[in-house]
């Protein structure tokens, strides 16, 4: 294997020649002891963990790993989390217990507050789950959270899918080895110059967690045959940014900085400065771009750019967000502002629909007596039901009900408000979602 026979008459060329599997000398990734151990014990230590796994599985693979070392156990959720986490309560038995979330312009941030006041509440929780930073780069407070975790002695779990770069520049807001972290995921695709699906799951040097358990929990949902380019493309973003990671972010953060202030002078634009609960810092490469100045919504814009080869990474009802990393050039948003700048305002209406405004999570039901015959129903019509869908909204692939939850009227409301303004709704079909038949 593969089939493919390294023959570059196929597609992909001579990058075939490179995707082997275990030949000797190339090492195993279910039991590295040669130049993968290497490469991700080189990594461990510059960021400061104790261990480093690779996966070509994406940090789903990491998120479904970490949270199934709490298997049959209590965990703390914020609210927003992404649909990998919300697979693994299922398939690992969890009982989840939500914190709040306000209504924001923005995806929320977990409260200081809020994690001491469910701690206090169960305090049979095995581990408090937290997304940092979030998909718009905004970060909780994750050093008191994990100090708060600590002190009741539970871990300290993160969906640090966005943070990879974190460890490379004092620039930016605190590493989660370095805010104490038990154990955390991060994706070397999102904002290092790797592959897509090139992720790690660390461990923190204080976590209590048994040398190893780590690297069994991810064997339980790695690929036995996994990517060599892609672990080849892990090795080489990790090493670049050991190398000129450093001053390659200085140099697009400065840029950044640069943009912002432009974009500030430009009519109907601007960055905006954003305070809501829970919030103590933001990543400096998510540049968060409000157009509602121009009477026109985020997500025409993101379409009118794409028309001119501008491809943004995500857009809302007001904003756009463009994510910046060391492969970014003064050049690139040179022609951004360019193309911002030819925007003409329009008389637009208010809206005040936000995907980030998640209604409040509801009861989830590990009852498998439940779980039966599955029909599909418009969604008003499924109020009151089991979901037997994890759905939520793009951008930012937050859940807003999963698979064993009851679906409340603030629910369906919020799902059939976003189909109505053009987002992308996940786990629905139209206007229909599947259910389990038993009604609450």
């Amino acid at each position: 294997m593969p089939g493919h026979k390294g023959d570059a008459g196929f597609f992909g060329g001579d990058m075939l020649r490179f995707d082997i599997t275990e030949l000797p000398g190339a090492d195993n990734l279910l039991a590295p002891a040669g130049a993968i151990a290497r490469s991700q014990a080189l990594h461990a230590e510059f960021i400061g963990a104790r261990e480093a796994h690779y996966t070509t599985g994406g940090s789903t693979a990491g998120n479904l790993a970490m949270l199934s070392l709490f298997r049959g156990k209590k965990v703390i959720f914020s609210r927003g989390i992404h649909p990998s986490a919300a697979g693994a309560i299922q398939m690992m038995d969890i009982t989840p217990v939500y914190l709040g979330a306000a209504p924001c312009d923005y995806p929320s941030t977990p409260a200081e507050a809020d994690v001491s006041t469910s701690i206090k509440a169960h305090k049979d929780a095995a581990a408090v789950f937290v997304v940092y930073s979030n998909y718009f780069g905004l970060c909780c407070d994750i050093e008191r959270i994990a100090e708060l975790a600590h002190k009741a002695g539970i871990m300290l779990a993160v969906d640090a899918a966005h943070a990879a770069h974190f460890a490379y520049s004092a620039l930016l807001p605190l590493s989660p080895a370095d805010a104490g972290a038990d154990i955390w995921t991060e994706s070397a695709h999102k904002t290092l110059p790797a592959m897509n699906q090139c992720a790690c799951l660390c461990v923190g040097k204080n976590a209590p967690l048994e040398n190893g358990a780590a690297k069994r929990a991810l064997s339980l949902v790695q690929t036995t045959s996994p990517s060599y380019p892609l672990l080849c493309s892990i090795d080489y973003a990790h090493a670049y940014m050991r190398d000129k990671g450093e001053s390659e972010l200085y140099r697009i953060i400065s840029l950044a900085g640069r943009f912002r202030q432009m974009i500030g002078a430009l009519p109907g634009f601007s960055c905006p400065s954003i305070d809501q609960p829970g919030l103590v810092d933001t990543d400096a490469l998510k540049l968060i771009i409000d157009v509602s100045g121009t009477g026109r919504t985020g997500l025409s814009v993101q379409r009118l750019l794409s028309k001119v080869g501008i491809h943004v990474e995500a857009a809302d009802m007001k904003s756009i967000l463009v994510l910046l990393s060391v492969g970014d050039t003064a050049a690139e948003l040179d022609l951004l502002y360019q193309a911002l700048s030819r925007i003409e305002s329009t008389r637009g209406k208010r809206i005040y629909f936000s995907p980030y405004s998640l209604p409040e999570a509801t009861k989830y039901s590990r009852n498998s007596r439940y779980f039966g015959s599955i029909e599909k129903l418009r969604i008003e019509r499924a109020v009151g039901m089991i979901s037997a869908s994890t759905a939520g909204v793009y951008p930012p692939a937050e859940v807003v009900v999963h698979r064993g939850q009851y679906i409340s009227p603030a629910i369906a409301g919020y799902l059939l408000e976003a189909r109505r303004q053009g987002f992308t709704v996940f786990g629905t079909e139209g206007d229909s979602i599947y259910v389990f038949k038993e009604r609450t």
